[in-house]
């Protein structure tokens, strides 16, 4: 299973083999949205809301947006360092 970094809280929490990835993070809850990185100051695509803001709102609260603070945790130590090789 590939390990790919979230955008947003740069853990490496989306694992997918798939071209296609719609996976959430566990940690800031941001939907990984290949669209949304490729534009981060444009409110588009899946999470409503800019990537920008979104790492912004993680810095600040631990979570893309405040209403998913319940839903998120701690990154695991695998995902603070993970290495691909």
């Amino acid at each position: 299973m590939k390990r790919l970094q979230c955008p947003c809280c740069e853990y490496f929490t989306v694992e997918s083999n798939d071209e296609v990835i719609v996976d959430i993070c566990d940690v800031c809850f941001w939907q990984y949205d290949a669209v949304a990185h490729d534009q981060p100051d444009r409110n588009i695509g899946a999470n409503h809301i800019s990537l920008t803001q979104a790492r912004k709102n993680y810095k600040e609260y631990g979570v893309c947006k405040q209403k998913f603070k319940a839903m998120v945790r701690e990154p695991l130590d695998i995902e603070q360092q993970y290495n691909q090789n």
